[in-house]
């Protein structure tokens, strides 16, 4: 194949920069800060992937199976999976816009080059500089009157992509009023009065904007995952109530699809990007075996926060208590889906710290993902010297524990306060109005069996 070039740009400091240049060959990617952006002091692709470690160096990625591109490039792909709405949704504006669909990477570079900017986090991919001044350039197209949720839909899928590189403005004819959502958790880029929501939506802010707030919007498919939206909501409920940081939502219903809008946290109140990056992009960027987003342990985590060459949370000590809270709470709420890409740390004021709270829905409360946890911890399952049964979950929570150095009543004062925040979980669950009896029941007798768990510790 030919070797391709991009660059990558951020307005992480309030107005645009160059941060490099990306360079991909048939055998590896290759980046370089540019010296410039150097002397600005900013967070670059990633923790590990900083300017401060690699200066003016070529930072070398050799590609792998999963990972053509450095870690912090490749997230901003949607993955190659035919259910994935985001992915379908890029790939028909780009076929509607006169490029045709190619080799897998050649539709993933098309992909990170034309519609790598504006999403979620603070890097921006372009073809060129040239394109990257002209997107900046330009501002969102003009939001004096936000469009009403009887029109959101069609408004939002025939227009959010002009959010990209819609050189010659016109509406995807293709997509229609109503289009079919596909996948779990199809998800909108949006914008919503800045005081919260009422009802109208607007295409995604881009800079400087303060008349409006940008919220993710989760559309819920009713046939396989219903109820999904409460769910969510219930999720960052107990979290707040827990003492974690958790973003504004609101619950909304457009023309039979159900959906959660979330006040995005990626932006601060000028709706400037921060800094942010994923637990699995941070792990996968120093270790090439890691490949998918449950493929370390929680106990592999707690010792990345003790890593003396690099800082990824300032307060230690707190970084790893959030990581056994998190993973406790998860148990007394059925979310066995807490891996990597549910984990994100921020840099704000320059200080790093672990993002607000995100997709902690209690997943458990469908058959299909009725498991424990999705990652290890504390050799749960697993034989050890010294012992003819295999860690079993009690022994496994005290073995974590340990591992992020705490000791034994730090732990049960932390399993009372979290016993006390789920007293009413049950209740709760079933209050919820839309998920079915069975799945109530199923979520009610995990975190029961949780609850007994814990308490037995």
């Amino acid at each position: 194949m030919r070797d391709r070039h991009a660059v990558v740009w951020t307005r992480i400091s309030g107005e645009p920069v160059k941060m490099g240049e990306l360079y991909t060959t048939e055998l590896e990617s290759r980046f370089v800060y540019d010296e410039s952006f150097l002397t600005l002091s900013l967070p670059g692709l990633g923790l590990v992937l900083s300017p401060e470690i690699f200066g003016l160096s070529t930072l070398k990625w050799t590609r792998t199976e999963h990972f053509d591109f450095p870690p912090p490039l490749q997230s901003l792909i949607p993955p190659a999976d035919e259910h994935n709405f985001q992915r379908h949704l890029i790939m028909n504006y780009l076929q509607a816009s006169g490029i045709n669909r190619g080799t897998p990477f050649e539709n993933d570079w098309n992909i990170l080059t034309l519609s790598g900017h504006g999403g979620i986090g603070h890097l921006d991919t372009f073809s060129s500089d040239e394109k990257a001044i002209a997107w900046y350039s330009t501002p969102a197209l003009p939001q004096k009157e936000l469009l009403s949720r009887d029109t959101m839909l069609g408004f939002s899928l025939r227009n959010m992509l002009t959010w990209f590189d819609d050189e010659t403005g016109h509406l995807l004819e293709f997509m229609g009023p109503t289009p079919s959502v596909g996948g779990a958790v199809p998800k909108l880029l949006l914008s919503i009065p800045k005081s919260g929501w009422n009802g109208t939506v607007g295409l995604p802010t881009r800079f400087g904007n303060t008349q409006y707030t940008d919220v993710i919007l989760k559309l819920e498919k009713d046939t396989a995952y219903p109820g999904l939206s409460e769910l969510e909501a219930l999720g960052l409920d107990l979290h707040k109530k827990a003492g974690f940081n958790t973003p504004r939502y609101w619950l909304a219903q457009f023309n039979g699809i159900h959906a959660i809008a979330i006040e995005r946290f990626d932006r601060d109140a000028r709706c400037i990007p921060v800094f942010q990056e994923s637990l699995f992009s941070i792990l996968a960027s120093g270790n090439k075996g890691i490949q998918h987003h449950y493929d370390a342990s929680y106990d592999q985590i707690g010792r990345m926060f003790d890593n003396p060459r690099i800082t990824l949370i300032n307060d230690r000590k707190a970084a790893k208590r959030h990581l056994l809270k998190r993973l406790l709470l998860s148990f007394l709420t059925g979310n066995g889906d807490l891996h990597m890409e549910n984990l994100s740390i921020q840099i704000r004021h320059g200080l790093s710290d672990f993002s607000p709270v995100y997709d902690p829905v209690p997943m458990r409360a469908y058959s299909r993902h009725n498991m424990l946890n999705v990652m290890p911890f504390g050799d749960y399952g697993d034989y050890i010297e010294g012992r003819d049964e295999p860690v079993d979950f009690t022994l496994a929570v005290l073995r974590f524990n340990q591992a992020l150095g705490f000791n034994y009543n730090s732990l049960i004062e932390l399993i009372n306060e979290l016993l006390e925040v789920t007293d009413d979980f049950c209740e709760r669950v079933n209050q919820l109005n839309r998920l079915p009896e069975e799945n109530k029941n199923n979520l009610i007798q995990i975190h029961k069996k949780m609850r007994n768990a814990l308490s037995d510790l």
